[in-house]
């Protein structure tokens, strides 16, 4: 072929397909229908909700039935925690009070905090130590906490709730009480075998029957139903029938004869002057009559004059009588002083 035919036959295939607008046609060919997008399947088994094993340490001269409960009670609490994997407890020396001891009983069970509670003298304290980092995470104190197992195990729960988990920690309270008595735990009415869910920690319930009022610590912990049952009030002592007495069991006892005391003997003292007082007035009258009588008669035999002598006699006679006066008021004032002494008393 020459090579200007061929050029032209080059053209003539070409041209037709450069003038070409519309889109080329899809071949006749079917597809497959496209499959629709599945969301991954999840694995059967999620992963654990935290990945922190913690130790539990408690300290303190405390009795066996109160570390163990403790003990117990803050490994429940702690698995509430969403960064706590596990809670286990710690075999630390004794003593162990001091933060290097708590990170080597930690790093001896292999676990990345510890938390050390420690009850003395009604004060509980808890710390959270690190021990990678072999610092003091949280720390916090309660006042006031007795050693009872159930109120101690209580506030020790209620700090470990404080201290680790945020949501809070609640446990499950039922009181049952006898018809005709009024519950209410913290100020909030409570009837009688209502379950009610409340904080962990030492709760104060009030009961009023009628009208006498009293007070209860009552303590909740989150892993048990804290079950309370108040007995029915003690029934009143039957009032036994009185027998009739014999008149002889009733008859008023006899009175009880008054005993001698020294005013009896002051009495017959006082009448014993007082009678002396009466003799010696009686003496002086006496005396004061035959003084008086002399004078008289030594003035009229001296034909109406007084002598010397005779005033004399006349004046003695005046002084006997006036002591003779006085001694018998005198007796009569002791003698009625000395009937009172003996006879009143």
């Amino acid at each position: 072929m020459k090579p200007r035919s061929l050029c032209a036959l080059v053209l003539a295939l070409a041209l037709p397909a450069l003038a070409q607008n519309q889109p080329q046609l899809e071949p006749l060919v079917p597809r497959k229908p496209s499959q629709p997008q599945l969301p991954p399947i999840e694995p059967l088994s999620r992963p654990p909700r935290g990945t922190i094993l913690v130790g539990v340490l408690v300290l303190g001269a405390l009795p066996d039935g109160v570390s163990s409960q403790m003990m117990e009670g803050l490994r429940a609490v702690l698995k509430l925690a969403p960064t706590v994997k596990d809670a286990v407890v710690l075999d630390a020396p004794q003593p162990c009070t001091k933060e290097a001891c708590w990170i080597m009983a930690g790093a001896a069970a292999n676990v990345g905090q510890v938390i050390v509670a420690a009850l003395q003298g009604g004060s509980l304290r808890m710390k959270v130590v690190d021990v990678a980092t072999r610092k003091q995470l949280a720390q916090a104190q309660r006042e006031r906490v007795s050693s009872i197992p159930d109120e101690a195990t209580a506030s020790a729960e209620a700090l470990a709730c404080q201290l680790l988990v945020p949501a809070g920690c609640t446990g499950q309270v039922v009181v049952d009480a006898p018809e005709g008595v009024e519950l209410s735990l913290d100020g909030q009415a409570l009837r009688s075998g209502q379950s009610r869910m409340v904080p962990v920690g030492v709760h104060t319930l009030r009961i009023k029957e009628g009208d006498t009022l009293s007070l209860r610590l009552l303590p909740v912990l989150h892993e048990r139903t804290n079950a309370l049952a108040l007995g029915a009030p003690p029934a009143p002592a039957p009032v036994a029938a009185l027998a009739a007495a014999p008149v002889a069991a009733i008859a008023p006892a006899p009175a009880a004869v008054p005993r001698r005391t020294w005013t009896r003997t002051a009495g017959y003292v006082t009448a014993g002057v007082a009678v002396a007082a009466a003799a010696t007035g009686l003496y002086f009258g006496a005396k004061s009559r035959s003084d008086l009588n002399a004078a008289e008669s030594a003035y009229r035999n001296n034909g109406g004059v007084y002598q010397p002598s005779d005033l004399n006699t006349l004046q003695s006679g005046n002084s006997a009588a006036h002591t003779a006066n006085a001694l018998f008021i005198a007796s009569g004032v002791l003698l009625a002083a000395g009937a009172v002494l003996t006879f009143a008393f």
